[in-house]
């Protein structure tokens, strides 16, 4: 009887590490095909009239079904239990719930705004802004996952450049349908707005983000595709120059800035600095004659009529702000404000609604002091997040972290003469910045 005893414990199962059950891999599989929608949104977001082509006459967008798409992935993720949370998905968001906070505070500031409908039209667009960021948030949870990413808006950047290119070079429009982006021009030459439907700065911008991405990884350290990412920084430099973008060239130059501070500790950076401004004397000759206008322009306000139109803007706002600091007037509020009577003597005034060209002040305008300081802290941290992830011990999520980081900065500084507090670019890049931040806090955890 002993040697019976003792011979069963070895039948029966012997105890250790669990197998994930069958619902922890089907999660896991969900998150890896949001990925697929979620990567056509980042491409499409730059390349919306080529959506629009591609949805024809259909009473739904290819943009709009890709959203639905998204955010169904992401509800089915949501449902689907799983085994350990990854560490993206264990570590607090403090990111999203301050997008939360200003998002929340931007409808508090529209309950008490003077045009509700047109408030609320900007809401529904700031929403659709934000919400495919904050589903960044819970499927891209991987440092290969960001990279795709990444990947996906540098190759959108690259279609757009190469369409303002040609259409600069032929004097066509290829894909662009809408008005914002087919009239608009500068002294009898026509701008370009690449693949959107947007106007040829908005567009400029986003083409910014791509450019700015594109550079930051060629000069990180990664060895692959260094001439694609080489290619794709020429091909979008020279788009960006055609499209005469003030307020892109300059992000583009603050890219270009971080870039070459990044190798402050090298023994031959000042050569570099001093070759940068060589080089960049060395290109004045070959602008195009309409990008130097625009920029010489800028001290001669005989010449180009819209400063005084931005300055107008600011006095405008500041006025708007000291009448209602802490609510704002309410999103999407300030165009009807720069209509009122109080302002018709303004210089350069026009008889239309227009929105403030600052995406700061615009902020502090419509959403009030408590909500700009949510906005500022919500890009603030993100900038923090990319910072702290530089130092990963992951080569991948660093390199990625430096390029989310630089691109994030270039576009801030082309904000402050465009009022995108709205643009999916900016909330989708954010997002990304603020993942590769806890990516790199669950390093310190782990083991």
């Amino acid at each position: 009887m002993s040697s019976n005893s003792s011979a069963e414990p070895s039948l029966a199962p012997r105890r250790g590490p669990v197998a994930p059950a069958p619902t922890a891999a089907s999660a896991e599989t969900m998150r890896a095909l949001a990925m697929v929608p979620l990567v056509v949104y980042a491409v499409l977001t730059q390349l919306d009239a080529v959506a629009n082509r591609l949805s024809g006459g259909s009473p739904i967008g290819t943009t709009e079904l890709t959203l639905a798409a998204l955010l169904g992935m992401t509800a089915l993720i949501f449902i689907a239990p799983g085994d350990e949370p990854a560490p993206a998905r264990a570590y607090g968001n403090t990111g999203a719930r301050l997008i939360a906070l200003m998002f929340c505070w931007a409808v508090v500031s529209w309950t008490l705004s003077a045009h509700q409908s047109e408030g609320l039209s900007y809401l529904s667009k700031l929403f659709v802004a934000i919400l495919p960021a904050l589903c960044t948030l819970i499927i891209a949870d991987r440092p290969s996952r960001i990279r795709l990413l990444l990947w996906a808006i540098i190759a959108a950047g690259a279609v757009s450049a190469a369409i303002i290119v040609i259409e600069s070079r032929t004097g066509t429009r290829l894909v662009s349908t809408s008005i914002a982006a087919t009239t608009a021009g500068f002294e009898g030459v026509a701008r370009s707005a690449g693949g959107s439907d947007q106007n040829p700065t908005t567009a400029a911008q986003m083409l910014l983000v791509s450019v700015a991405l594109a550079a930051a990884l060629l000069f990180s350290g990664e060895r692959r595709f260094r001439l694609v990412y080489a290619g794709v920084v020429a091909l979008g430099a020279l788009a960006l120059v055609l499209g005469s973008a003030r307020s892109a060239i300059i992000g583009l130059a603050v890219a270009f800035a971080l870039i070459a501070l990044s190798f402050r500790g090298k023994p031959y950076f000042p050569l570099l600095i001093i070759g940068g401004l060589v080089a960049c004397v060395g290109a004045i000759p070959f602008l195009p004659p309409t990008l130097l206008e625009r920029f010489t322009a800028v001290t001669d306000f005989g010449r180009d009529q819209t400063l005084y139109r931005r300055i107008s803007y600011l006095r405008i706002g500041f006025d708007l702000l000291q009448q209602s600091p802490i609510w704002g007037v309410g999103p999407g509020n300030f165009p009807l404000h720069y209509l009122l009577p109080d302002y018709r003597w303004m210089p350069g005034r026009e008889l239309y609604p227009r929105e403030l060209h600052n995406t700061y002040l615009d902020a502090a305008v419509e959403y009030g002091l408590v909500g700009f300081l949510a906005f500022a802290a919500a890009l603030g941290y993100a900038l923090l997040a990319a910072w702290r992830a530089m130092g990963s011990r992951d080569p991948l999520l660093a390199r990625c972290a430096f390029a989310v980081g630089v691109a994030l900065l270039a576009l801030m500084a082309a904000c402050f003469f465009m009022p995108h507090k709205n643009l999916r670019y900016l909330w989708l890049v954010v997002a990304i910045a603020v993942q590769c931040g806890r990516l790199r806090a669950a390093e310190k955890v782990s083991p």
